[in-house]
């Protein structure tokens, strides 16, 4: 028997290669894709858990801060904090601190927007020509923001330049109660012509929006070096303009945000606030009363995007003509708005420098020479600040649309058509609002009156300790970052390529404008134990006087942050320690608690109207959070990984059995002739299986070093027990897919056995015209042979459109966020080379069943030969053949792989049709393909030799 064996490995050793080739591949396949698939999801896994634990486990907020987009769609709203007017109180502050299980409840109590402004000198020396007597210069400023899509124009500055003496009135020769007058140019004659008109006083009724131009504007006159202001300095060929920042303000407990974010150590300058840090008290001389010094740590850098960009002009003369005969300050500033002039020079100031100097100026006031400074708007005082509400949305299908909300803006403060009195509040508030609900708070007189210098004194200041940076902040892992809004607002990038090429490729980010898309963190913070001296109901008046817009003195803080005690894992047993502590805090506060515990980033599309400046409509993806995302991560990563190893195994072992069955069909005479010899079953069986099972041993020896060679070259970590498994494993799937071709083959009827396998009844069917109806009639005249090669593609087309399905379910289950897709990247290799084992596969077992085909038809093919048939009509002949076969076997695969994986699914949906039909085309491909060999073996055919052995 083994010498038998023997010999029919090296009679038929092509045959024998061939089945070895395909039990290696299929080996080292399946060794290499589950061992893979484990891998990968030991990849996912640790991943997950990796990322699982961000900065805070569970998000305290109201209820009535919850949208119904987070109820739908389980996500946490991220930006939400400088819209929210507190919901929770001390006590319940307290309460969630003493819940067992919790090692950190960080509150934040938003507090409002305060205006600091700092001057710009813009020095026009160099601007000036020599040349002439007298020159008007103008000044435009204009601001640039989102992203450069909004250019704001501000008032003009306007600087007339005489070589004469200008004559002004000191300061110190003013009467009280009288106006200006305005100062007297010195020609060379000794004439004296009255230049810059003062404006006239303002009624009630005359005030503007702060943000009208006319309110704006400005004009400056300076006469030759000799010429003083009225102070009785020299004076300069510049002019001033300013910029102001909104400082958002929150405050925080220092002990608990040390221990969540440590922000203490982000301190970049001056000191971290003390435990329990509370305001100390000081008094002004002449003040009747002391005031509270609030501490506050600074932001040392912006986070807001905003330029200034100046352009200098220098007017036609007859601009010197309207200054020097003009009378009426409003008329003369807009009639020289309408003068044309040529272009002298132009700059571009970003925000760091100006926000900078602010900073300084409040870590620093006593350097200014006073502690109430007008032109900084207050550095120290905080007499006022100002609350806003949220964005107003709608939902709409693929996200939200925010909606305008237009208000008073003379909310943030007066304007006068004098000139240059609101430029205390940004230019941006003149672009489109979404956000209402804007509140101003004015700090209110007590029982006195009292008065430092001619001017009234709020009782609350601001005490800089010291700047942090917010980069240096705790944020935790990337891909499972929570809302932080007390540090940073990542912006928002274009939801759409439309909205993306507006942007250039740039995120939007916040700016100057408060009531846009998207607020700015709070740059300034101070302690919890400050809070009374801002919340106390007779601290502060607001307007408008409605309830909605007061202060909620009784409950502050907005949201509370809580880190529990010790490790928490992605087990089962910590998710529901995690659950349990949830609802404790949930029946003790009432409140809403978030478990952001296993969540992630994600987008929600949110469509931002166009601005009053530029800006078009766009639609950006505002960073939100997804939460749960590392539970479904890991049942699905589990789910994948079962799936894809039965999957692969099942196509593995079909191409085996088709090679199996294609081999033992190509020896039915030898076995028939030995059956008729005396051969019984248990002989032929015999034999089969020892050839198979040496086969099997020789193909898991090769498919193991397969498996070892691509395993490194694709950094692939497979254990050596697992690989070793190649050869038991290559013996038994050798021996289980020969065992039922080997018994039908072992049938002790020999005249069955050697029948051809051809329909009777295609004798009498009416011959074929046609090469394609040939080709059909072929594939009906052996519908044993066609079933088994459809069969075999219909199982590949099946299995790759499952194997597709679950790709893209799996991509679907756990992509959206940035751990998803961080896990989406890293399980794309094992689902490519699934894929394309599993099209080799199916390659191979059509080209099986064609070679076949054509070997047991070759006395067929050798007549048409004779008769005058080319090679060009013999290809074709076959490749329509294997193209029906394609067909049919991919049509039947596609059906049965769409429902089996609209079963995973749970449902039909696009991208499985999509599979489906792309698993489809790949079959009718790889029919059409596997022709090569058959082909080639068509044109080796002993034509002379088959004709006369026929």
């Amino acid at each position: 028997m083994r010498g038998m064996v023997l010999s029919q490995w090296r009679v038929r050793l092509r045959r024998a290669l061939a089945l070895l080739s395909m039990i290696a591949v299929a080996v080292a396949g399946f060794t290499l894709l589950t061992g893979a698939a484990v891998t990968s999801r030991l990849d996912t896994v640790g991943t997950v858990a990796a990322n699982y634990r961000p900065v805070y486990d569970l998000l305290v907020r109201p209820k009535d801060a919850v949208l119904p987009p987070e109820r739908q769609r389980n996500l946490v709203q991220s930006g939400q904090l400088a819209g929210m007017r507190g919901g929770i109180t001390v006590g319940q502050w307290r309460q969630i601190q003493a819940v067992r299980g919790v090692s950190v409840a960080a509150p934040v109590a938003m507090i409002g927007y305060v205006m600091r402004t700092v001057p710009i000198t813009v020095d026009l020396a160099d601007q000036l020509d020599p040349t002439v007597e007298r020159q008007v210069l103008r000044v435009q400023p204009t601001w640039v923001t989102d992203a450069g899509l909004s250019q704001i124009p501000d008032g003009p500055a306007y600087l007339y330049v005489t070589r004469n003496r200008l004559d002004v009135v000191p300061n110190s020769e003013l009467e009280s109660g009288g106006g200006l007058p305005p100062p007297e140019e010195v020609d060379a004659d000794g004439q004296r012509v009255k230049i810059c008109p003062a404006a006239p006083s303002v009624d009630e009724g005359d005030w503007l929006q702060p943000t009208d131009l006319r309110a704006r504007s400005s004009l400056t006159c300076i006469g030759h070096a000799g010429s003083t202001d009225r102070e009785g300095k020299a004076m300069r060929p510049a002019v001033t303009l300013v910029w102001t920042v909104p400082f958002l303000m929150a405050a925080v407990d220092p002990d608990s945000e040390a221990a969540l974010a440590g922000l203490d150590q982000a301190v970049t300058s001056g000191r971290y606030f003390t435990s329990a840090e509370r305001p100390t008290s000081h008094r002004l001389d002449g003040m009747l009363y002391p005031y509270s010094k609030l501490p506050i740590l600074i932001a040392d850098r912006p986070q807001i995007d905003g330029a200034l960009s100046i352009d200098v002009q220098r007017l036609n003369p007859g601009a010197t003509e309207l200054v020097r005969t003009g009378s009426d300050d409003q008329r003369l500033r807009a009639d020289l708005g309408t003068e044309s002039g040529s272009p002298v020079a132009q700059r571009s100031i970003a925000i760091d420098e100006p926000y900078r100097d602010i900073v300084d100026r409040m870590l620093r006031p006593g350097q200014l020479g006073i502690e109430y400074d007008m032109a900084t708007a207050n550095t120290m005082w905080l007499h006022s600040f100002w609350t806003v509400g949220t964005p107003s949305t709608v939902q709409v299908e693929d996200g939200l649309s925010a909606r305008p909300a237009p208000y008073d803006l003379k909310i943030w403060g007066k304007g006068a058509a004098d000139g240059g009195s609101s430029r205390h509040v940004p230019m941006e508030f003149a672009d489109t609002s979404v956000r209402g609900g804007v509140a101003i708070h004015r700090n209110m007189s007590r029982e006195y009156a009292p008065q430092a210098g001619g001017i009234n004194m709020p009782d609350a200041a601001m005490g800089a300790v010291g700047t942090f940076d917010p980069a240096k902040i705790s944020l935790g892992s990337a891909l499972s970052a929570v809302p932080m809004d007390t540090y940073f607002n990542p912006g928002a990038e274009g939801a759409d390529e439309a909205s993306r090429q507006a942007l250039g490729g740039q995120r939007l980010a916040p700016n100057a404008n408060v009531t846009g898309l998207l607020s700015q963190p709070p740059l300034m913070l101070t302690t919890m134990a400050a809070l009374p001296a801002i919340f106390d109901p007779g601290a502060y008046s607001t307007e408008p006087a409605y309830p909605e817009y007061q202060l909620n003195t009784s409950a502050p803080i907005s949201v509370v942050r809580v880190r529990l005690a010790g490790d928490v894992g992605v087990d089962l047993i910590s998710r529901e320690r995690v659950r349990v502590i949830a609802e404790e805090i949930a029946q003790r506060t009432g409140l809403q608690v978030d478990i952001t515990l296993g969540s992630s980033p994600t987008a929600m599309t949110v469509h931002y109207p166009a601005g009053n400046f530029g800006r078009p409509d766009l639609a950006v993806a505002e960073p939100w959070v997804q939460k749960g995302v590392a539970a479904v991560l890991v049942r699905a990563a589990d789910r994948k990984s079962v799936l894809l190893s039965v999957l692969v195994l099942a196509v593995c072992a079909l191409a085996v059995l088709n090679a199996n069955t294609a081999a033992i069909r190509a020896r039915r005479i030898e076995f028939g002739i030995l059956t008729c010899l005396g051969w019984n079953r248990r002989h032929l069986l015999q034999l089969m299986f020892t050839e198979i099972a040496g086969i099997g041993l020789a193909a898991g020896l090769v498919g193991n070093a397969l498996a070892l060679g691509f395993a490194f070259a694709l950094g692939l970590n497979i254990p050596w027990s697992h690989t070793l498994l190649a050869i038991p494993v290559a013996v038994a799937l050798a021996l289980l897919a020969g065992g039922w071709p080997a018994w039908r083959a072992a049938r002790p009827d020999p005249g069955e056995v050697i029948r051809p396998a051809v329909l009777g009844v295609a004798a009498r069917r009416q011959a074929p015209r046609r090469l394609a109806t040939l080709a059909l009639a072929n594939l009906a005249r052996t519908p044993g042979r066609t079933a088994l090669g459809a069969t075999s593609l219909m199982i590949g087309v099946a299995a790759l459109t499952m194997l597709l399905a679950i790709t893209f379910a799996f991509r679907g289950a756990v992509s959206g966020t940035l751990l998803g897709d961080a896990v989406t990247l890293q399980a794309r290799t094992v689902d490519y080379i699934a894929v394309a084992v599993t099209i080799v596969l199916g390659l191979v077992s059509v080209a099986d069943v064609l070679y076949l085909n054509i070997s047991e038809r070759a006395a067929e093919f050798a007549l048409f030969g004779a008769v005058g048939w080319s090679d060009g009509m013999l290809n074709r002949l076959v490749v329509v053949e294997a193209i029906g076969m394609g067909v049919i076997g991919g049509t039947l695969g596609a059906a049965a792989g769409l429902g089996g994986a609209a079963a995973f699914a749970g449902g039909m949906t696009a991208p499985i049709v999509w599979c489906s039909v792309a698993a489809l085309v790949s079959g009718v491909a790889v029919s059409a393909v596997s022709v090569v060999v058959p082909i080639a073996m068509l044109r080796r055919l002993p034509t002379a030799q088959l004709l006369a052995e026929g």
